[in-house]
């Protein structure tokens, strides 16, 4: 019986043509940055089966079918100037499978915008050769931030190991009063702490499989995002770290004072809250006991724990544990 032998990828040699679809990849990318239509043009087939499609966590998916659609739009981009700027950017693991007159293309594509978090996507391109030159048919393009949680927070994988921080990130894990990195991993300065940590991130890693967390948000009507709670401080507080779960990976917020200010105020909203009660809750939700969040506030003790027991009964909790769980829950 006769078999065919499945196209192969080409090794890394100075294949002409492999060589040839390299360069209208890194033509049509130079050319999107310079904002150079007919240069951009140039490289793409124009015909009604042409496809590009973009994937984001910011904006979901957008397909243009068809080079009317798509030149047109994308010639809007480049005379409004919306598009992505002309930034220094890297193709790396370039991987290309050939076919008679048909190129497979996979790579990883970043860009560093001054200013801004390191992007990054992951690109999909299929190209034909049409008298003799190689020219796209079929984009796709899927996006991903390099720190979605800003430089408040880490990624790490499922055992807590590190995958990404920044500068900033790293420096203040120098002298947190909860966490701290051991041989590139997070953990928790108590080792009851870590204890809880630990598990927390043990949970996590079980939704970073696509379809886990897509049957997670099916099921809850919204993404993991959680604080966990480690346990008690030495002033009778709590110890709390948010997690999140987003691209196959846990996000450790370390200092996440402005989503739990956000919270707080839709809580105060759901729950008519006062704003002596909420400012409680915020030096709570800090770490701090009753005693030592009305030395914060420059109230008496008697007042802080007048506020507390409002909070158990407008949000139905009766501990501090399950007060902080709920109201750094919603929104």
């Amino acid at each position: 019986m006769h078999m065919t032998r499945p196209p192969q990828p080409v090794p890394p040699a100075q294949d002409p043509d492999r060589a040839a679809v390299a360069a209208v990849i890194r033509a049509e990318t130079t050319a999107f940055q310079q904002r150079d239509y007919a240069a951009w043009a140039r490289c793409w087939v124009q015909e009604p089966r042409t496809r590009d499609v973009y994937v984001s966590p910011a904006t979901g998916l957008t397909v243009h079918s068809g080079w009317a659609q798509i030149s047109r739009y994308m010639k809007h981009v480049m005379d409004s100037g919306i598009g992505c700027p002309n930034v220094p950017f890297g193709q790396e693991n370039l991987r290309i499978t050939l076919s008679g007159d048909t190129a497979w293309v996979v790579y990883d594509e970043w860009a560093a915008p001054p200013g801004s978090a390191r992007i990054e996507s992951f690109e999909t391109r299929i190209l034909e050769r049409i008298s003799g030159d190689w020219r796209i048919v079929y984009a796709a393009f899927v996006m991903r931030h390099g720190d979605p949680g800003g430089d408040e927070a880490i990624s790490v994988d499922a055992t807590g190991q590190l995958l990404w921080a920044s500068p900033v990130t790293l420096a203040r894990l120098q002298d947190h009063p909860l966490l701290t990195l051991s041989a590139g991993r997070l953990r928790a300065l108590r080792r009851d702490w870590d204890r809880a940590l630990q598990e927390a991130l043990r949970r996590a890693g079980q939704y970073h499989g696509y379809f886990e967390l897509h049957r997670f948000t099916q099921e809850t009507g919204g993404p993991f995002g959680y604080p966990a709670i480690l346990g008690e401080t030495d002033t009778g507080g709590l110890a709390i770290v948010h997690l999140s779960v987003r691209n196959g990976t846990t996000y450790v917020r370390i200092d996440g004072d402005a989503q739990i200010d956000r919270r707080l105020t839709v809580a105060q909203a759901v729950y008519g809250l006062s704003d002596g009660q909420v400012r409680l809750a915020r030096q709570i939700a800090d770490g701090k006991g009753p005693k030592e969040a009305a030395e914060a506030l420059g109230i008496s003790v008697n007042t802080a724990r007048t506020h507390l027991s409002r909070l158990y009964e407008k949000t139905g909790v009766n501990a501090q544990t399950a007060l902080v769980r709920l109201l750094l829950s919603v929104g």
